[in-house]
C-alpha cells in the first residue's frame, strides 16, 4: 500500500513539473513574441521616419528574428512593401525596396538599398487630374513600343495627351508632349502643366538618398528603379 501511495505521489509530481514545465515554455514563446513585435515596431518607425513617403508599409528581415537583430544593433537585411506610397505627385503607387547592412544605435546607417516603384495608370490619370483640374480623364493606357503615356481627356475622351517619362540626374519626371484635340494640337502651357508637373518635385530629393537609375514603360505600368548607398536613419528618440 506504501509502495502504490508513493508511485502515485511520484506521478503526480511528474506531471505537475511537466506542466510547470510547459507553462514556462509557452510564457517564453508569449514575451518572445511580444518582444518580437516590438523590436519590428522599432525598426519600422525609424524607417517610416526616414522615408514618410512609403505610406503604410510593412517591414520584414527576410526570414531574421528581429527581436536578435535588435538586440545585436544590426541586420543584414530589410524587405519593405507598400501599396499606399508616392513619388513625387504620383501616388498611389506600389513599392518594394530591399535594404542591406542596416546598422542601429545612436546614428543608424544602411550600406544599399535598392527599390522598384510600379505606378499604375490610375496614379498617372490622378497627377493629371492634380496638374489641370479642369481636363476630365477618362482613361490612360501605356504604349512600350514608343515609350510614352497616352491619356484620353476632355468629354467623352475626345482628346489624346501623350504624356513621356523622363529620367535624368537622378529623378524621372514625367513631360507632356502633346495634346491632340479634334485634330488640333494644343501646347501644353495653355494646359497648366509646366514640364515635369506630373513627376518629382525638382527641388526635391528622394528619401534614403536615392537616386533613380532605371526606367520602362511596361504594358500596365510605368516601372521604376532606385538606388542608393550609404545612408542614415533618424535614430532613436
Amino acid at each position: 500500500m506504501k509502495q502504490r501511495t508513493s508511485t502515485i505521489r511520484t506521478r503526480l509530481r511528474r506531471h505537475r513539473a511537466t506542466k510547470i514545465a510547459a507553462g514556462a515554455v509557452l510564457l517564453t514563446v508569449a514575451l518572445t513574441g511580444v518582444g518580437e513585435l516590438a523590436a519590428r515596431s522599432i525598426i519600422q518607425d525609424r524607417l517610416t521616419k526616414a522615408a514618410p513617403s512609403l505610406g503604410d508599409a510593412t517591414v520584414g528581415e527576410g526570414g531574421n528574428w528581429a527581436l536578435w537583430d535588435l538586440a545585436n544593433q544590426r541586420i543584414p537585411r530589410l524587405d519593405v512593401r507598400s501599396d499606399d506610397a508616392h513619388l513625387g505627385q504620383l501616388s498611389p503607387v506600389s513599392v518594394k525596396a530591399r535594404l542591406d547592412d542596416v546598422h542601429l544605435g545612436d546614428r543608424p546607417t544602411i550600406g544599399s538599398t535598392h527599390v522598384q516603384v510600379t505606378v499604375p495608370p490610375e496614379a498617372i490619370a490622378a497627377a493629371i487630374q492634380t496638374a489641370a483640374p479642369s481636363a476630365q480623364v477618362a482613361s490612360v493606357t501605356t504604349d512600350p513600343a514608343s515609350g510614352t503615356i497616352r491619356a484620353a481627356v476632355g468629354p467623352a475622351g475626345g482628346g489624346q495627351l501623350t504624356l513621356q517619362p523622363v529620367l535624368k540626374d537622378g529623378k524621372v519626371s514625367v513631360i507632356v508632349n502633346e495634346l491632340t484635340l479634334f485634330g488640333r494640337t494644343i501646347p501644353a502651357d495653355r494646359l497648366g502643366m509646366a514640364e515635369g508637373a506630373l513627376g518629382t518635385a525638382p527641388v526635391k530629393d528622394y528619401p534614403l538618398g536615392l537616386k533613380a537609375t532605371d526606367l520602362h514603360v511596361q504594358p500596365d505600368s510605368l516601372e521604376i528603379t532606385l538606388t542608393g548607398g550609404p545612408t542614415t536613419l533618424p535614430g532613436p528618440r
